[in-house]
């Protein structure tokens, strides 16, 4: 009447193996998705970072930040950065205010698909 113990076992057996293969193969997909994008999301923060820094500076109004330094400043950032010609521009620049665009797009080259990676910001500085 009672199946021994092997023999109800015995029609499960390979499914921690299918189950181990799932775990494994989702956890190389993640860190593949991480290995090819957090480098793009670290180059995204570091940029936002100096054009904030550098928006803080052309509006302290100080003589030493006029209009063809922070271009050239500008200039510099995307040699830095390997940007397109054009993704960083000044926009403003008032009393005490200045406002810096960044957009540029990244193409991350997955092996199915790639995706662009849109960089759209607006760096606001105050002076004093």
């Amino acid at each position: 009447m009672y199946r021994s113990l092997e023999n109800r076992l015995g029609n499960e057996r390979g499914a921690v193996q299918i189950k181990t293969v799932l775990i494994v193969t989702f956890l190389l997909v993640t860190v593949f998705t991480l290995i090819k994008v957090v480098p793009v999301y670290i180059e995204q923060q570091e940029v936002a970072h100096d054009t904030d820094e550098l928006a803080r500076k052309a509006a302290m109004g100080l003589s030493v930040y006029n209009a063809d330094k922070i271009k050239a400043e500008l200039d510099k950032l995307t040699r830095d950065y390997n940007l397109p010609e054009g993704s960083l521009a000044l926009a403003s620049r008032g009393d005490n205010t200045a406002q810096i665009t960044v957009k540029y797009t990244r193409s991350i080259d997955f092996v199915v698909t790639n995706y662009a990676w849109n960089v759209d910001y607006t760096a606001s500085g105050k002076g004093l």
